[in-house]
């Protein structure tokens, strides 16, 4: 019963779904904008770092754009096809905006074939422009990362990599929606690469698991009964909303601290400390509310908003070395 209202609830709040009511909903739009963070960071950061023969790029910036959206809508795409299959969403009776994926193939709304082709057309979209990319700027650096970047993106939840299920997904989200993109971003823009990037994308790295760690606490009774064993699932819901929630905002500012020290990123980034209310709050939400996923929404949007704030603060202070 609670999981066909939790479809009833899907179908009452749009009674007649518009096609592109549907298509926004499968590629879960609101959450692409934590595929534009990474990418504005990496290709702000030469502002600050310097490289030799920098030049910015505007077509360069707007190709890696949309090929990191397209391989996050695909990635999207594909976790909705492969988690119904698994059942890990079928019987989700959490299920909100959040967390438990779109809800379209459960609601009977979309078919999973949708879901199938739209991933593969999403990311041969990106994959494309990541070739394009990688024949335009030196070596092969590029193509490497997007070769990852489509491995982690279809592999998180498709066999036979299926991360996801085997306590990798937070490393693999933590590299495809952090140090990948940035170093990616940072490469076609500055046409080299340093250890000094990789450090300055650690924030962002831990604040986006940050972000899939909250909305994977309400999902674990469902992700545990598919056998999908997030490291939430593994530790306990608990736990893993005490302990590693309050680990993953100290890494966040942690690795703020240390890339802002070892000239990663410029001291200006630290007015992100500022943002300590929107972490305690997400903190104190967890810690109190892990059992109750209605009360636990506040907390989710919390992350999601400390992520985009983190990503604006860094982007927006490298480009204040403009002026100097």
């Amino acid at each position: 019963m609670a999981k066909a209202t939790g479809d009833m609830e899907l179908r009452q709040g749009d009674k007649t779904p518009g096609g592109l009511v549907l298509f926004l909903r499968a590629l879960r739009a609101p959450f692409l904008v934590s595929s534009v963070v990474p990418v504005v960071i990496g290709a702000t950061l030469p502002f600050w770092l310097r490289p030799n023969g920098f030049s910015f790029n505007w077509m360069f910036f707007f190709e890696t754009m949309v090929a990191m959206v397209a391989l996050h809508a695909g990635a999207n795409m594909a976790n909705d096809y492969f988690d119904a299959k698994s059942g890990a969403d079928r019987d989700s009776t959490t299920r909100s905006s959040l967390n438990g994926g779109s809800g379209l193939i459960q609601a009977g709304l979309l078919p999973e074939s949708f879901f199938l082709r739209g991933s593969l057309i999403a990311l041969a979209l990106g994959a494309a422009i990541g070739i394009h990319l990688s024949l335009a700027t030196p070596g092969w650096f590029i193509l490497g990362l997007g070769l990852v970047g489509v491995l982690t993106a279809y592999g998180y939840t498709a066999p036979p990599l299926r991360l996801g299920y085997r306590g990798l997904g937070e490393l693999a989200i933590a590299l495809s929606f952090g140090v990948l993109p940035v170093a990616g971003a940072y490469f076609v823009q500055a046409g080299t690469m340093s250890w000094h990037v990789v450090v300055a994308s650690l924030p962002i790295s831990f604040a986006i698991v940050l972000v899939l760690w909250v909305n994977e606490i309400p999902d674990v009774d469902s992700d545990s009964r598919a056998n999908k064993r997030t490291l939430v699932v593994m530790l306990g819901p608990r736990s893993a909303a005490r302990g590693g929630v309050l680990t993953l905002a100290i890494l966040v500012f942690a690795s703020l601290f240390a890339a802002v020290f070892t000239g990663c990123l410029i001291p200006l980034s630290l007015v992100a400390i500022l943002a300590f209310g929107i972490v305690r709050t997400v903190v104190a939400g967890c810690w109190i509310h892990y059992n109750d996923p209605k009360s636990l929404l506040e907390a989710q949007r919390m992350a999601i908003r400390l992520h985009a704030v983190l990503g604006a603060i860094i982007a927006a202070s490298a480009l204040v070395t403009i002026a100097s």
